[in-house]
């Protein structure tokens, strides 16, 4: 359940770049849907180099003891 928040603003961003593709760079709304789509992209960012470390430091080799530390 945790992982569903940021899945929905992984969507959103996939979304976000779509239209951007598809959005004339003359349109009044081109600058603002960059500029949610670097804010989004920056967040997941940020999320990501927050989790990276966690994840490296809880993965156990195979065959390896994970011990708790005491």
């Amino acid at each position: 359940l945790l992982y569903k928040p940021v899945d929905r603003v992984t969507r959103s961003t996939l979304v976000l770049h779509d239209l951007l593709k598809h959005t004339p760079v003359s349109h009044p709304d081109h600058p603002l849907l960059q500029d949610a789509l670097r804010i989004s992209q920056n967040f997941l960012s940020s999320i990501n180099e927050e989790i990276t470390p966690r994840r490296q430091s809880m993965t156990v080799k195979k065959g390896e003891v994970s011990l708790p530390a005491s």
